[in-house]
């Protein structure tokens, strides 16, 4: 796997993790609430036994989904489990090996897709789950070279705006899978897999073209209206590539007057409220920062979040529990620092 040449800033890694977590320096039970941590925890158990015999994720329509799978896998990684080390080890590392697969001889990572319109959500959060936990799998040569064809094809499907559909051709580009690719994009250089900026910087326009004047984000190129959950997922995708400027201003605008609420009728808040917990963690969530009033909103969500958390500890979810329990995981975990990819820059740690 060769150095990323896009213009990302620099990775922050798996030893910048580290380094976060000794800053903290205090358990993580003082970071999250004890209730959040309790319920994180709860979930995470139900997601290691609600895995499937062949280590994959999901029920109903998306039952042997790579798009669900990958998600569990980021939420555990978030939680404290990796496919080497953790209380749930053996569910991540099967996670993992049903991913690897999913992979097939043209670069396309995807399991049963359907559900979701088409394999490119499945191939896209794939991605990103395999370049987080590259380095810690059972066999990290032939992850690198799935990470390096999956990498081929999202520059080959990229469309001419410069993003992303359900299907890995190119053609006409919506904002929620654009902005997953962006994400898988900055997931694979940080894991060392070369990626061209042409790509990154096509991608990151077609985000900002689909932007409104108020502030919030659209669905497709044609004019449409703002949505929270999709809003929420283009700040955290322009942020992951360095574009922090007045666009995700705007964005985080449109956040503070449209809040995501668990179990809001439109069926994208748990999708929203995790993107929107990583938009923000990223930007400000560092110890002695809080920019951008990080504690009273996670406080805030983790609590709308306990609200609805079911009896067995999961989460309900108009696509399946899986994949809402996950989110919902990703969300109350966000403070203990696991995944480097929801990390800030240390070169942004002091920006006002």
């Amino acid at each position: 796997v060769t150095a990323g040449t896009a213009s990302f800033p620099a990775a922050a890694g798996r030893a910048r993790a580290a380094e976060v977590a000794a800053e903290q320096a205090a358990p993580a039970a003082l970071v999250v609430p004890d209730a959040a941590t309790v319920a994180a925890d709860r979930a995470a158990a139900w997601l290691a036994a609600s895995q499937l015999p062949d280590g994959s994720w999901g029920s109903g329509g998306f039952r042997g989904s790579a798009a669900v799978t990958a998600q569990v896998v980021m939420a555990l990684v978030a939680a404290g489990r990796t496919p080497s080390s953790g209380r749930h080890v053996d569910a991540v590392a099967r996670g993992v090996d049903f991913l690897v697969a999913c992979a097939g001889p043209d670069g396309l990572i995807a399991g049963t897709e359907d559900a979701a319109h088409g394999p490119m959500y499945g191939h896209i959060f794939a991605t990103t789950a395999l370049a987080e936990v590259y380095g810690e799998t059972a066999d990290d040569e032939k992850v690198a070279r799935i990470l390096a064809a999956a990498r081929d094809l999202l520059a080959g499907a990229q469309g001419d705006t410069g993003g992303w559909r359900y299907r890995p051709v190119r053609g006409e580009a919506d904002l929620s899978v654009t902005a997953a690719g962006l994400v898988a994009l900055r997931g694979l250089h940080n894991a060392g897999v070369a990626v061209d900026e042409r790509t990154v910087d096509r991608a990151a326009a077609c985000i900002e073209d689909m932007q409104n004047p108020d502030g919030g984000f659209r669905y497709l190129a044609d004019a449409g209206p703002s949505g929270s959950a999709r809003t929420a997922a283009a700040v955290f995708a322009l942020l992951v590539a360095g574009r922090d400027g007045a666009a995700v201003d705007r964005g985080f605008g449109w956040l503070d007057g449209n809040p995501i609420v668990p179990g809001a009728a439109d069926g994208y808040a748990l999708y929203g409220l995790a993107y929107e917990a990583a938009a923000r963690w990223r930007r400000g969530g560092r110890p002695g920062i809080d920019r951008p009033g990080w504690t009273a909103w996670h406080a805030a969500a983790a609590a709308s979040l306990l609200e609805v958390q079911r009896p067995d500890g999961s989460w309900q979810d108009p696509s399946c529990p899986e994949y809402g329990t996950a989110a919902a995981v990703t969300v109350l975990c966000m403070p203990r620092a696991t995944v480097p990819l929801f990390e800030a820059e240390p070169a942004d740690a002091g920006v006002p």
